[in-house]
């Protein structure tokens, strides 16, 4: 399978500029609805998005995945030489692109992945749950079980299938961080996880990967 990679060297964004940066490039390709995932009535498609928003070294990255998100890569990269973030033209000098093939899927060895940014776990109804949660291991169970469910989402996103004798198991390792998100503060986590399951670099779990939530990184 495929991942690729644009990114634009030149331009100096900082992780709150990251939803602008997907807002205008999705609106001046609107007509690809896998850039907003929104239908032409404004219904959002549930699915695991392909192509997401990031900063990494400091650089603001778009990652796709699937050769059906990379087949408009070529587009984006020819025609984007200009970004607007809140009423600011920034010129775009400089961009790279990168395809390569990646490996994901169930694994009988473990790997330790870091979050590169705020994993955003929780929803109404688990927050809920948390939030009652009075024991640290009760609310790591929780949150382990969410990661879980986080990688199989992610897995039949991307066109990988579990076999049922294929269980995902996880150990997280975890401390709580506040962000901001569409003008609401929301609880977030950073750190480090041990999991069964081969993640490619720089993809997303959990809540808003579009706009650069929950990026891992593999360590070990």
């Amino acid at each position: 399978m495929k991942l690729g990679i644009l990114k634009f060297s030149s331009l100096n964004l900082a992780v709150k500029d990251i939803p602008k940066l997907r807002g205008f490039v999705s609106g001046k390709f609107s007509q690809y609805d896998i850039l907003h995932n929104h239908k032409k009535n404004g219904k959002v498609i549930a699915r695991y998005p392909l192509i997401q928003f990031k900063i990494i070294d400091k650089s603001p990255v778009i990652i796709a995945i699937t050769d059906k998100a990379i087949d408009i890569f070529s587009e984006i990269f020819l025609k984007l030489d200009e970004i607007d973030i809140a009423g600011t033209t920034i010129p775009v000098y400089e961009k790279d692109l990168k395809i390569e093939n990646f490996t994901a899927g169930y694994s009988r060895e473990t790997f330790v992945y870091q979050f590169t940014s705020p994993w955003l776990a929780l929803n109404q109804d688990n927050y809920a749950k948390y939030r009652t949660t009075e024991s640290f291991e009760e609310k790591q169970i929780l949150l382990e079980s969410i990661l879980t469910r986080n990688i199989q989402s992610m897995s039949g996103g991307i066109g990988i299938w579990l076999e049922k004798t294929q269980r995902i198991k996880t150990k997280l390792k975890f401390r709580k961080t506040y962000v901001k998100l569409k003008g609401n503060t929301m609880s977030g986590f950073l750190g480090t996880f041990k999991t069964n399951y081969i993640i490619p670099d720089y993809l997303g779990l959990g809540k808003s990967t579009s706009r650069g939530f929950g990026t891992v990184k593999k360590l070990l």
